[in-house]
């Protein structure tokens, strides 16, 4: 029992010497944020003038003024 009371008053001890301000988190960067931001609206305006272009070209086919008629 009294080296079971050691022990613990030890690991209370122990947790006792850890660094009460423990150094802050680094902040995020702008390569992680801001360019992954930019680049993701490129991608999804790339994806959407692609889109355009192809509903162009079909309604284009499919216009009956270039048709002929």
């Amino acid at each position: 029992m009294k080296n079971g009371v050691g022990l613990l008053f030890a690991c209370f001890a122990l947790g006792g010497c850890q660094p009460s301000n423990p150094p802050p988190t680094p902040l995020p960067t702008k390569e992680k944020t801001v360019d992954k931001v930019k680049n993701d609206v490129d991608q999804a305006m790339k994806k959407s003038q692609d889109s355009l272009r192809e509903a162009d070209e079909k309604a284009d086919s499919e216009s009956p003024m270039k048709k002929g008629y």
